[in-house]
């Protein structure tokens, strides 16, 4: 099986909100929940300011405090280090896997917002049935798409190539070569060094 990982360049990220877009596209979650964000930090004063993008999403830890909170048992790791929630066994009312999550990257569904105001579009409907009231939801890095070959939606769709995900077990792969040490990649930054870099190793 691969042993999946995530880089998040934030050196590179421009805060386009890319990728973004494309998780609430791919995963169809509910109106005011985004299962990845954009953290904001402002440095320094005018003239010499500086501005730094973070996409933020699940990190799908190695010891899983969501996991440990979660009263029914609910949330899991899969085989290829994923971590998940089974929509079966979810639904305890008491949302401490949000409490517990350090990253605040996990949200319950509830209420029934609109997209716009007149009425709800098929989409709406479909996804609403996709997620359920009372039921927790957070980044899969789009399992799905693994399954298929591809890679997650947000790192397909980064235009800076911020998001970087692989198999770390493949020494050929761009991941594995930039943890190794041994890339020819012409990054501006050595993730290892300068501190620009979120590296998941799940």
């Amino acid at each position: 099986m691969p042993r999946y990982g995530l880089i998040v360049d934030v050196k590179r990220c421009i805060g386009c909100y890319a990728c973004v877009v494309a998780c609430k596209s791919e995963n169809h979650t509910r109106p005011g929940i985004s299962w990845i964000s954009i953290e904001i930090e402002e440095k320094g004063e005018f003239p010499s300011v500086s501005r730094t993008y973070t996409p933020t999403l699940c990190r799908h830890c190695s010891e899983m405090p969501c996991a440990e909170a979660c009263p029914t048992g609910a949330i899991f790791r899969n085989k290829t280090g994923i971590v998940l929630i089974n929509d079966r066994q979810c639904g305890c009312g008491q949302s401490k896997c949000v409490e517990a999550c350090p990253y605040g990257v996990i949200f319950i569904n509830t209420g029934r917002k609109r997209y716009f105001e007149q009425e709800e579009s098929p989409e709406e409907i479909a996804l609403y049935e996709a997620h359920k009231d009372g039921i927790a939801g957070k980044c899969t890095l789009c399992r799905h798409r693994l399954e298929d070959g591809k890679r997650p939606l947000c790192v397909q769709t980064c235009p800076t190539r911020a998001l970087l995900f692989g198999d770390l077990d493949d020494p050929e792969s761009e991941i594995s070569r930039l943890v190794s040490g041994k890339s020819n990649s012409q990054r501006k930054s050595d993730p290892f060094q300068h501190g620009s870099v979120c590296y998941m190793e799940l």
